[in-house]
């Protein structure tokens, strides 16, 4: 067994190979059971998307219909995302780790078929492992950029 440290670098590299690969299988091997992706939009623990509040963007569709999904529903959505865009890849920049957990710095590029938007995102993602699988991948991103790539017209 390897340091803590090195496990959670090799998740993150796991993570990120299997996403530019394209390749839900492994990303279905790599998820623990109990894995939940909560996209940071509400606060821990929180599945209820807070409503927009603005004029503007009353009525539009947001991508997501809520904060917190599983596994099987990551791995839906993830396998949705591989066949929208064959161009989405992650390029990861930097890992913090501390014992279970582990902060990932990446950028996300692709280009949105349907508009020839660009989409190059920041994200931060926090992990958590148990048994040596990954069981929490929380999302932080610039949301407004998703918006304005991915479901502005």
């Amino acid at each position: 067994m390897t340091s803590d440290t090195t496990t959670m670098r090799h998740i993150a590299d796991e993570f990120v190979a299997a996403w530019n690969d394209a390749d839900a299988d492994r990303l279905e091997q790599l998820f623990h059971p109990d894995f939940r992706w909560h996209i940071a939009v509400t606060d821990h623990d929180d599945p209820n998307m807070r409503s927009l509040q603005s004029e503007l963007l009353d009525g539009m569709n947001l991508p997501w219909q809520q904060s917190i999904y599983d596994k099987a529903e990551t791995l839906e959505v993830f396998r949705g995302i591989f066949a929208a865009t064959d161009q989405f890849q992650l390029e990861l920049k930097s890992v913090i780790a501390d014992g279970d957990r582990a902060a990932i710095e990446a950028v996300g590029d692709a280009i949105n078929p349907l508009n020839g938007r660009r989409y190059q995102n920041l994200y931060c993602y926090v992990f958590e492992r148990r048994d040596d699988q990954l069981v929490l991948f929380r999302e932080y991103q610039d949301t407004l950029h998703l918006f304005d790539v991915w479901v502005a017209e």
